[in-house]
């Protein structure tokens, strides 16, 4: 597989603009104020973790915050044996809510009923409320992973600077109500924290996950189309912590967007089975959102790094988004 290069010591090039490209690394300072002008700033941090293999079937948990400048939106999910809850908060003007201008920061939001922490490392405290009671959740990270900092155009002139990491080990617990199920040794998490001032319509579909191999190697995934321009994109694959580029040439729903997808490149391919799908169609007059995520597991073959074609198991989510804003 081709070797990411680490990150520079500065995201500027030698003309002090925003440097464009894609390396190993924790992103140390706020991009924004080298990026281009014009056009809002907005910023996100999203963070996931599951167990595909968990007792009860499929245990997952997600959660972001979304700042938009206008205003923030915050949510949560939890998937638990099939039945799947969400939660989700509009606050004007971000009131209780905040994303960090580095990935190290992470996100957070504290309202009346609801308090939400989103490490850095991919950790996860929060307690919000749900249908059938109170989704409490703590999620902790075992073995990082190294992250992938990507730096580039949008298809329509903007720019987009996201740092990805998945299939990093966590453990954890989260109750819903009475009920508590506790994440196995086998459950890993993913990540995403962007920033930048992306076109005013946006479209993307993104794909990410975590799991083992046949031997018990942990593998984490990120694929994504649409949010960056040409160049190097954010396509990734984590094999016990370290990453590596990954050709994907197809990432589509088979048919509806919450039904079965297809992850696919040279020689591999991945199915993806749904059991659980977060879903909305929102207009908030200068902004619109409407996407379709579903939950469950890719099941299929990845490469490795030594170049062979592996059996693989992954639990995560699908995207199909477009965004007004």
């Amino acid at each position: 597989m081709t070797t990411l290069h680490p990150l520079p010591a500065t995201l500027t090039d030698p003309h002090g603009r925003l440097a464009r490209g894609r390396w190993v690394g924790e992103l140390p300072t706020d991009p924004v104020p080298v990026g281009a002008r014009g056009g809002r700033v907005r910023r996100w941090y999203y963070v996931g973790a599951a167990d595909g293999r968990a007792q009860d079937g499929l245990l997952a948990v997600g959660a972001a915050v979304v700042d938009l400048g206008a205003v923030a939106v915050a949510f949560a999910w939890a998937s638990m044996g099939g039945r799947t809850v969400t939660w989700e908060t509009r606050r004007p003007l971000g009131r209780g809510a905040w994303v960090a201008a580095t990935p190290a920061g992470g996100a957070g939001l504290r309202s009346r009923d609801a308090r939400m922490d989103l490490l850095g490392d991919g950790g996860l405290d929060l307690d919000v409320p749900v249908a059938g009671g109170r989704l409490a959740v703590r999620v902790r990270g075992k073995q990082p992973v190294a992250p992938v900092v990507l730096s580039t155009a949008t298809p329509r002139g903007g720019w987009n600077v996201t740092q990805k990491a998945a299939g990093n080990a966590v453990s954890g617990r989260i109750a819903l109500g009475a009920a508590q199920y506790d994440l196995g040794e086998d459950a890993g998490g993913w990540r995403d924290w962007t920033s930048g001032r992306q076109d005013r319509r946006t479209t993307w579909r993104w794909a990410a996950g975590a799991g083992t191999d046949a031997d018990g190697r942990r593998v984490g995934l990120n694929a994504s189309t649409g949010m960056n321009g040409e160049g190097p994109g954010e396509d990734l694959l984590w094999w016990e912590g370290r990453p590596h580029p990954l050709d994907v040439e197809r990432l589509a729903p088979q048919d509806l967007p919450e039904g079965q997808w297809r992850v696919s490149g040279p020689g591999w391919a991945l199915r993806f089975e749904p059991e659980g799908v977060r879903a909305a169609d929102e207009n908030m007059l200068v902004l619109r959102s409407r996407y379709v995520q579903p939950i469950g597991r890719f099941v299929g073959t990845l490469p490795d790094p030594d170049g062979r074609v592996v059996p693989v198991t992954l639990s995560g989510v699908t995207e199909d988004h477009l965004a007004v804003w």
